[in-house]
C-alpha cells in the first residue's frame, strides 16, 4: 500500500513541477520585458531545454514574434535539435525584416555545413550530398551579394568562398587579404592565377606590378608574364618598352628583345640585335648562331645586298668552319654576288683549306 501511495505522490509532484513552471513562466511573461527575457535566455550557456521551454511558452503569446523564433532556433541548434532549428530558419529566411532574414541565411549556412560534412562522412547517396552543397552554394551567394559577412573575419568568408568555389567571391575576399598584407607573395600569386582565369586585365598587371616589386627570386618570371599579357593585347608598344627596360640587365632580356622584332618584321633591329650578341659572347657555338641570325634576319626584310655585305665582314673569322662557309657561299650565291662566292672560292684553295 505504501509503494502504491509512493507513485501517486511521485505523479502528483510532476504534475506539479510542471504546472508550477507554466504559472511561472506566465508571471515572467507579464511582469518582465520581453527584451529582458530574451537576454536573459540568450546568456543562458548550460540549460538550452529549460531555455526553449521558456521560448517555446513566450512563442505562444507572441506568435509573430521573429526574433522569437529566430532565438528559438539558436538555442535548437546549441542543444542539437538541427530538425527544428532548420524548420525554424526556412521560415524566417523570408522575413520581412532583413536583420532577421540575414542572421537566419548565416545561421542556415552554418548548420547546413554540419549536415552536409554529416551526411558525406556517412557517405550517404551521392546525389543527397550533392543536392546539399547545392543548397550551401545558393546560400553563401546571398550572403556575398547581400554583403552580411562580418568584415573583421574575412579569411573564415575566404575560405568559405573556397569551399563553395565562388571565384568572385574568391577574388573578393582575397584582395581584401592582400590589403591587410600587401608584400605577401603567397597571396599575390594565388590573386594573379585567378585573376588570369577571370580574365581581369587591369587587376593582373597590377598584381603583377606588385609581385615584380616584392617576388625578388622570381623576378624575371612576372616581367615575362607581364610582356606576354601584353603581347595577347597586342600592346606591342609597351611590350617593347618593357623589354627595353631590362635588356641590359642580363643577355636574357636583349635575346627576347631581338626575338620580338623577328615577331614583328622588324628584321633590321633584330639584326643589328644580333649583331651585339655576336660582338660580346666569347663563346664560339654562340656566335655561329648569332652570326647566322644576324643574316638570316636581313635576307628576311629583303635587304639581299646588306646581307651579302655582312657576310663579308665577318668572312674571314668563319673561313675555316666549314658549315660556316657553305652558309656564307649559299648567301652569296642567292643575293647575286657571284664576285663575292669567287673570292671566297680562291681564299680557300688558296690557303688549302
Amino acid at each position: 500500500m505504501s509503494d502504491v501511495d509512493n507513485e501517486k505522490s511521485y505523479v502528483i509532484t510532476y504534475k506539479e513541477l510542471i504546472f508550477t513552471f507554466i504559472v511561472f513562466s506566465a508571471i515572467l511573461i507579464a511582469l518582465y520585458p520581453k527584451d529582458l527575457l530574451k537576454e536573459q535566455i540568450l546568456s543562458e550557456k548550460s540549460n538550452y531545454d529549460l531555455s526553449m521551454l521558456y521560448l517555446k511558452n513566450l512563442i505562444q503569446h507572441s506568435p509573430d514574434d521573429e526574433s522569437l523564433m529566430l532565438i528559438l532556433a539558436e538555442q535548437s541548434l546549441r542543444s542539437g535539435n538541427k530538425d527544428l532549428s532548420l524548420r525554424l530558419l526556412n521560415l524566417l529566411l523570408d522575413s520581412k525584416d532583413k536583420k532577421i532574414r540575414d542572421k537566419a541565411t548565416l545561421l542556415s549556412y552554418d548548420l547546413q555545413k554540419i549536415e552536409y560534412f554529416y551526411l558525406k562522412d556517412k557517405k550517404n547517396n551521392k546525389q543527397i550530398v550533392r543536392e546539399k552543397k547545392e543548397v550551401l552554394t545558393k546560400l553563401f551567394s546571398s550572403i556575398f551579394n547581400s554583403k552580411m559577412y562580418e568584415k573583421d573575419n574575412i579569411d573564415k568568408w575566404y575560405k568559405e568562398s573556397l569551399f563553395v568555389n565562388n571565384k568572385k567571391a574568391v577574388h573578393f575576399f582575397l584582395n581584401e587579404k592582400i590589403k591587410k598584407d600587401p608584400t605577401n607573395i603567397t597571396l599575390l600569386k594565388e590573386n594573379y592565377y585567378l585573376e588570369k582565369e577571370l580574365g581581369h586585365r587591369t587587376e593582373i598587371l597590377q598584381t603583377l606590378k606588385a609581385l615584380q616589386k616584392y617576388d625578388k627570386k622570381h623576378t624575371r618570371k612576372w616581367i615575362m608574364a607581364e610582356y606576354y599579357i601584353r603581347l595577347n593585347y597586342k600592346e606591342y608598344a609597351i611590350a617593347e618598352q618593357l623589354l627595353k627596360k631590362y635588356e641590359n640587365a642580363t643577355l636574357f632580356y636583349k635575346l627576347k628583345l631581338a626575338e620580338f622584332y623577328l615577331m614583328r618584321k622588324e628584321y633590321v633591329k633584330s639584326s643589328r640585335i644580333y649583331e651585339i650578341l655576336l660582338k660580346n659572347t666569347h663563346e664560339y657555338a654562340e656566335q655561329k648562331e648569332y652570326f647566322y641570325k644576324m643574316v638570316k634576319a636581313l635576307q628576311a626584310s629583303d635587304k639581299l645586298t646588306s646581307a651579302a655585305k655582312k657576310v663579308k665582314d665577318y668572312e674571314s673569322i668563319y673561313i675555316h668552319d666549314i658549315e660556316v662557309r657553305n652558309f656564307m657561299l649559299k648567301v652569296y650565291m642567292a643575293t647575286g654576288r657571284l664576285d663575292y662566292a669567287s673570292s671566297l672560292s680562291k681564299k680557300i684553295l688558296r690557303n688549302g683549306i
